[in-house]
This record gives C-alpha cells, sequence and structure tokens, in this order.
C-alpha cells in the first residue's frame, strides 16, 4: 500500500507540474503578479486545489486516491486551526 501511496504522491505532482506549464504556455509569466501571502493565504488556496482534486477523484470513484487527499485536507485543516 506505500508503493502506490507514493505513486500517488508522484502522480499528484507531475499533474500540478502539467497544469503549472500550461498556464504558464497560455497566460505566460506571472511572477510580476506576484502578491505577498501569509501562511494563512497560502494554506487556502492549498485547501481549495485539494478539494477541487477530491471532488474529482469521488467522481470518478477512485476511493484509494481520495483517502490521500483526504489526509492532507485534515492536515490542513489542522494547521489551519492552530493559527
Amino acid at each position: 500500500m506505500d508503493n502506490r501511496l507514493n505513486e500517488l504522491e508522484q502522480y499528484i505532482e507531475q499533474l500540478t507540474e502539467l497544469v503549472f506549464k500550461r498556464i504558464m504556455d497560455r497566460y505566460g509569466d506571472i511572477y510580476p503578479l506576484k502578491f505577498p501571502q501569509d501562511e494563512e493565504e497560502i494554506l487556502l488556496s492549498e485547501l481549495a486545489r485539494l478539494s477541487t482534486i477530491l471532488n474529482i477523484l469521488e467522481e470518478r470513484e477512485d476511493f484509494e486516491k481520495c483517502m490521500v487527499v483526504k489526509k492532507r485536507i485534515e492536515n490542513i485543516e489542522t494547521r489551519l486551526n492552530s493559527l
């Protein structure tokens, strides 16, 4: 099971890189628009991203991957509650 979780982690990282590359290709360099973010904003952004991924995985009934994403969401929620 650990091997499958590692594979899922790699898949999520590869997907993230692909999405970022496509955004950069389509809209150009976004770094000049970079605004300062505090930890809460970063965590909320990641929470939104993971919630979207979770919804997609639930629709596909890929419940094993859902468990991994749900765990990450819980970790972020814990960190947000401690701020």
